[in-house]
């Protein structure tokens, strides 16, 4: 085959690429050809996604720091209704609670190298963002139940996917224990990995003992220095 204009004959390769690189329009008829509309179009397409997964990450930065605030006052709320002494000394106990919460995570749940995901002081790991954008993306948490996983006290994750959730109070009682195995659940389908409920606490009555027992919550017992 031959091009006119300049009398330039298509012998090899060199010449095919030369010609195209002069003739734009002929590229991208011969780029039409060769590539299917899909792949044409995943330019655009992935353009598009990360500016849709981009508007979604602020989204989801922005509930978590509205839901955080929304827990400080209700703290504040309570401590101005009588209850100021009781919070003081459950947020103390809370404070001091975390590192016993990861070292008790290692020697009795069985995590290897783990690392603090989520903590009520503001602290929330960037990888349990992430697995909670992917699901909710994939729908298979909801707003609702990420909000309340966002209320757990402590969780320690590792790098193989495995977690323990905390629930501390100074006094342990079945609400407790309820929040930590539900907040197990919902921390499972967040990251579809192994998931063990805990309950840290300087008080454990016999009734919230059985009741522990009965829905496999693992208590540890930690006197308040």
């Amino acid at each position: 085959m031959g091009y006119n204009e300049h009398m330039t004959t298509i012998n090899t390769i060199e010449d095919l690429a030369r010609l195209l690189r002069e003739q734009p329009a002929w590229r991208e008829a011969l780029r039409a050809l060769i590539l299917s509309q899909d792949l044409l179009d995943l330019p655009e397409r992935f353009e598009k996604f990360m500016q849709a997964q981009g508007e979604f990450n602020a989204k989801l930065t922005q509930f978590v720091e509205e839901q955080q605030k929304a827990n400080l006052f209700n703290e504040v709320n309570q401590d101005h209704t009588g209850g100021r002494l009781g919070n003081l000394e459950g947020r103390e106990y809370e404070r001091t609670s975390r590192t016993k919460a990861f070292a008790r995570s290692m020697l009795y749940l069985g995590l290897q190298s783990p690392y603090v995901a989520l903590t009520q002081d503001g602290h929330v790991d960037s990888r349990l963002t992430r697995s909670v954008a992917l699901a909710l993306n994939s729908g298979s948490v909801g707003r609702q139940r990420t909000a309340d996983l966002f209320e757990a006290d402590i969780i320690i994750s590792t790098q193989d996917n495995r977690h323990a959730v905390f629930e501390v109070s100074v006094t342990a009682d079945n609400d407790d224990i309820h929040r930590a195995r539900a907040r197990e659940e919902i921390l499972a389908d967040v990251t579809g990995g192994e998931v063990k409920p805990a309950v840290i606490t300087a008080n454990l009555n016999d009734p919230q003992k059985e009741q522990a027992e009965a829905e496999n919550v693992t208590v540890f017992v930690i006197p308040h220095s």
